[in-house]
């Protein structure tokens, strides 16, 4: 079971960071709220206060005002029933009077209303009995009502709501703020959750990539160069991984040359001391062997004939060994790179010129001027030991020789590079991976130092060449050379070859 890990000291920064981050605006949010809902309820008390105190008096003036009518219409009343009253509709002409009925026991004598409209425009008051005189034997009662302007009436009622509403605002806020306050304290709580959850993600994210790149350190300091951190990202810690994949590269590219050389330097020394070692038997073999045929006089025509295709033969063999010798030679004592400044398409050109044995097959792309470092003598060599290994190449397999010539500089500047292509058969892949590595040869007679020789002269140039995984354009194998540009040299178009290639007479 995969156990949680917990965080790490840059986690526990990030999710810090993060925390403090989300906690002062929230806190000052909180604060702020805080303040304001004191101030809100302060100013709402004294504005509730006031409220208060000016319905409460006005409230009160409405009662006073309606005691003082009661107390109008009840002295109206009783001054109405002093005079002789026979029939309700007399009154008729009293104001503000909404209705008289003239009551004898429980019974309803008579009765009159005023107009629908006038009741309409007014709020009746509580009814008014007051004895009336006796005519019979039973007693009578007039029941006078009275009315007050509606509108006054619906005032009150207004102000006596607002009134209540008043005191239910007064009971509820300080129910409503301590939830408030709560909501606010829960909001607050999940908002510090959320940012340390998404701290921790991010913060996993970083470290993650961060423990990548000490680990990929880790190896590289072990001495794995085939480490790669391959970031995906655009960010400054995928910057530093791309950075650190480049470093990683260029280390693999230059630890790669250093033992190259090793070896290479390794394999001269036992070419120098090959070459010194046969060399100096050579002569006096040879010598030997001219003074023996040349000295016998007998008379065995055999043994004559013996002779002479013996030396003949060591003649011949003498011959091979010394052409090894001077490659060994040769290999061994390779001469100091000299770089100038140089147009390495004229180098080509000239090269090309220089061997008319190679003039059916050579053939150059149309260039610009490619301005680069290096020593032209050597380059020439480089040129020389690439074209015949082709031509032979292809003629060992029956074709009819061609090979390419092309230069260009990249888009930095900042190198040149040299293009050989063949029509040859191209090379295994077996063979690639050693093919520049010094006495390992496709050819039956070869030493295997031609191309052991071109990529010791380029590397002390600077540069480097490589066999392309994908076949030349025309068939074959294609041998890229890189050399140093002249700074300041800047890009330049592309070659551009003419049909067929520009034979050079």
């Amino acid at each position: 079971m995969k156990l949680l890990r917990l965080p790490g000291r840059f986690e526990w920064k990030i999710l810090l960071a993060l925390f403090i981050v989300a906690s002062l605006p929230l806190g000052a949010a909180a604060y702020l709220m805080s303040v304001t809902i004191g101030r809100i309820e302060a100013i709402t008390f004294q504005h509730q206060e006031a409220v208060r105190q000016s319905l409460g008096g006005a409230v009160d003036v409405y009662k006073a005002y309606f005691d003082k009518m009661k107390d109008s219409f009840r002295a109206r009343a009783n001054e109405i029933a002093t005079g002789p009253v026979d029939h309700a509709a007399d009154l008729a002409e009293v104001p503000d009077l909404l209705r008289a009925r003239i009551l004898a026991g429980t019974r309803v004598v008579d009765e009159w209303s005023a107009a629908p409209n006038v009741i309409a425009d007014a709020h009746e008051a509580p009814p008014n009995l007051v004895a009336l005189p006796s005519v019979g034997p039973e007693p009578r009662l007039l029941e006078v009502t009275f009315g007050i302007p509606r509108e006054i009436y619906s005032n009150f009622l207004a102000l006596r709501a607002a009134m209540e509403e008043e005191h239910e605002l007064d009971r509820l806020l300080p129910v409503v703020l301590p939830r408030i306050f709560h909501g606010l304290g829960v909001a607050l709580v999940a908002v510090l959750a959320l940012a340390a959850a998404l701290g921790l993600f991010i913060a996993r994210r970083a470290t993650g990539r961060v423990a990548t790149l000490s680990d990929a350190a880790r190896r590289v300091g072990e001495g794995d160069l085939t480490v790669r951190v391959a970031p995906r990202g655009s960010d400054e810690l995928d910057d530093l991984g791309r950075a650190f994949d480049r470093m990683v590269a260029e280390l693999s590219e230059a630890r790669s040359r250093l033992v190259y050389l090793q070896k290479v330097s390794a394999w001269q020394e036992v070419a120098r001391r090959l070459a010194h070692e046969i060399k100096n038997p050579l002569t006096p073999i040879q010598l030997a062997v001219q003074e023996l045929a040349s000295t016998y006089r007998g008379g065995d025509p055999a043994y004559q004939r013996l002779l002479e295709t013996a030396q003949e033969i060591l003649n011949e063999e003498v011959g091979a060994i010394r052409r090894l010798v001077d490659d060994f030679s040769a290999f061994a004592k390779l001469p100091k790179v000299e770089p100038l400044p140089v147009d390495l398409g004229q180098v080509v050109d000239d090269f090309a010129r220089a061997h008319p044995e190679w003039q059916e097959a050579l053939h150059v792309d149309r260039h610009a001027p490619v301005e680069a470092l290096c020593d032209r003598m050597l380059v020439r060599r480089v040129l020389a030991n690439l074209v015949e290994n082709a031509v032979q190449a292809a003629a060992a397999a029956g074709k009819k020789p061609m090979v390419r010539l092309a230069v260009a500089l990249d888009a930095s500047g900042r190198a040149a590079s040299l293009t050989v292509d063949d029509n040859g058969p191209g090379v295994e892949a077996p063979s690639r991976d050693r093919i520049f590595d010094p006495y390992v040869t496709t050819k039956e007679h070869g030493t295997g130092l031609g191309l052991a020789i071109v990529r010791k002269i380029v590397l002390d140039h600077g540069g480097d060449i490589r066999l392309t995984d994908a076949p030349a354009p025309l068939g074959g194998a294609r041998f890229v050379v890189t050399l140093p540009a002249l700074p300041g040299a800047g890009p330049t178009a592309p070659p551009r070859a003419t049909p067929g290639g520009r034979r050079i007479p």
